[in-house]
C-alpha cells in the first residue's frame, strides 16, 4: 500500500476514491497505534499519519524531492523552513552526520512534536526545533485535517475545500533575529522552503539571513508565486539556478546554489 500513496496523493479522482472510503481513517488508525519506523544510514525515522507515509517516501527512500548529490560534500549547517516532521535534517543526516547543526521551524504543534521525536531519536543534538509562522503578517494558519499540513493563506483547491481545515492561531516569528540567537552569524550551507505559497514573503523578509545562505532548495506554489518571480529575485540576490527539480500541477521544487562571492 505505501508504494500506491504518492499516486494517490497527486490525484484529486483517486484522493477523493480514498476519502469516500474512509480508506484514510482506516490508515491512520493503524499507524497511530503502530508507527511506520524504517532506518536510513544509522537514522531513523517515523510515519504516525498516511500523509507522513508519502512524504517519507519521496524524501527518504528515493523520490529524490532533495537531491543531496547536488550539494556540496561538507554541508554542516542548514534551515528548514516548513519542517513538517523533521524528514529534511533526517535526509542530511543520512549524508552529512548527526552533527549537522541548524533551525527547523513549523507553525503546526502535531508535526513539531514529530520533529522534536526525529531529533531526539537520532540525537541531533546541534538542530534547534521552532514553532511560529513566518512568511505572513497574520497569526492566523489553517490545519488540514490530518493534523500534517498547514497553511498560513488556502489556495483555490484548499478553499473549495475549506471544512477539511481549522484555523487556529501561533506566534509570528523574525527568523533572522532566531538563526542569529541560536546560530550566531554562521552561514546557511543549506535552506530548505516548503510554507505554502509563502515563498517570496518568507525571502523578502529574511533578506539579512539570505546573505548568509549558499544553497536553497525551494517549493513554489503556483497559484501564490511564479517561477519567473522567484528566479528574478533570487538571481538579483547572487543565486543561480541549478535544476527544477520537479514540476507538477501548483507546486513545482528548484535547487539554487550562490554564485561565486566578490
Amino acid at each position: 500500500m505505501n508504494k500506491h500513496l504518492i499516486k494517490i496523493s497527486r490525484s484529486p479522482h483517486l484522493r477523493s476514491i480514498f476519502r469516500k472510503l474512509k480508506l484514510h481513517c482506516v490508515y491512520n488508525a493503524w499507524l497511530n497505534a503502530f508507527p511506520r519506523i524504517r532506518k536510513k544510514n544509522g537514522i531513523v525515522y517515523r510515519s504516525k499519519r498516511t500523509e507522513g507515509v508519502s512524504l517519507a517516501i519521496e524524501v527518504m527512500e528515493g523520490g529524490n524531492c532533495y537531491e543531496l548529490d547536488l550539494l556540496p560534500d561538507s554541508i554542516q549547517t542548514f534551515a528548514d523552513i516548513g519542517c513538517n516532521v523533521g524528514y529534511f535534517a533526517c535526509h542530511l543526516a543520512t549524508k552529512y552526520g548527526k552533527g549537522i547543526a541548524g533551525v527547523m521551524i513549523d507553525a503546526n504543534q502535531n508535526v513539531i512534536d514529530e520533529a522534536n521525536w526525529h531529533k531526539t531519536a537520532n540525537q541531533l543534538n546541534s538542530v534547534h526545533v521552532l514553532k511560529g509562522i513566518v512568511g505572513s503578517d497574520s497569526d492566523s494558519f489553517y490545519v488540514f485535517e490530518a493534523d500534517t499540513c498547514s497553511t498560513a493563506e488556502l489556495g483555490p483547491a484548499q478553499e473549495r475545500d475549506k471544512k477539511r481545515f481549522h484555523q487556529i492561531k501561533s506566534n509570528l516569528i523574525n527568523f533572522s533575529a532566531e538563526w542569529r540567537k541560536e546560530m550566531g552569524w554562521c552561514k546557511c550551507d543549506v535552506l530548505k522552503i516548503d510554507i505554502e505559497g509563502a515563498e517570496m514573503k518568507f525571502l523578502k523578509d529574511n533578506q539579512e539571513f539570505l546573505q548568509l545562505v549558499e544553497n536553497i532548495f525551494i517549493e513554489w506554489h503556483k497559484y501564490k508565486v511564479s517561477f519567473e518571480e522567484m528566479n528574478a529575485f533570487l538571481e538579483s540576490k547572487g543565486f543561480k539556478l541549478v535544476k527544477i527539480i520537479e514540476d507538477i500541477g501548483l507546486n513545482g521544487t528548484a535547487l539554487y546554489k550562490r554564485q561565486n562571492r566578490h
